[in-house]
């Protein structure tokens, strides 16, 4: 039988994509400028999208808590989607793009983690159906794998949850929020050096 998907492969190619892309965000200007309308209200964007992003995990935590590969979920945003998480998770990505003020680098972020959490998810998917066989299976074949359908939504009117699992996603979305102040600082430092050698949309 396939093994589980090993996790923390996953986590370390998302931390070494991280610090690749780290010293383009310190040379990449957008071409809002850093201190205007449009960067202002492209930012705001990204924190809007981080917070869904944040809300989304924490929501998808408390159906799936420590049950994850223990049973099948299929209620709260596991009805909509299979991979609630690292959908919201790609969706808190893009809005830490977005924060920098360029598109063009939320793109590159968003698409990045996408990527990885994609793959991931196909490869868990196949773990899944060998370990649950036709009951995951007919569940796959009626809840889209990454994009969510909200029409789909359905739950019922208790959830039980695992708190050490909620704990430790307390710790991830803390991860998130902390780009909020790291953004400015990156900002800030930006404007004082005033300097750049690439300025993207």
């Amino acid at each position: 039988m396939r093994a589980a998907v090993n996790q923390k492969i996953r986590i370390n190619i998302l931390r070494l994509s991280g610090l690749a892309l780290l010293p383009a965000i310190l040379v990449i200007n957008p071409v809002f400028g850093l201190d205007g309308f449009g960067h202002e209200t492209i930012e705001s964007l990204g924190i809007l999208l981080l917070l869904t992003g944040v809300l989304g995990r924490f929501w998808s935590i408390l159906y799936v808590g420590g049950a994850k590969n223990r049973h099948v979920m299929r209620d709260g945003p596991y009805s909509m989607t299979r991979n609630p998480l690292y959908f919201f998770s790609t969706v808190a990505a893009t809005g830490i793009g977005l924060m920098f003020g360029a598109v063009s680098l939320a793109l590159l972020i968003g698409g990045t983690v996408g990527l990885v959490l994609w793959i991931t998810a196909r490869r868990e998917a196949g773990f899944l159906s060998q370990r649950f066989g036709t009951e995951y299976d007919a569940y796959a074949a009626r809840t889209p794998f990454f994009l969510p359908d909200p029409r789909l939504c359905r739950t019922g009117r208790t959830v039980r949850f695992d708190t050490t699992t909620l704990r430790r996603n307390l710790f991830d979305a803390l991860v998130f929020l902390s780009f909020i102040p790291i953004v400015e600082l990156v900002d800030q430092v930006k404007l004082s050096l005033d300097w750049s050698l690439l300025t993207l949309w």
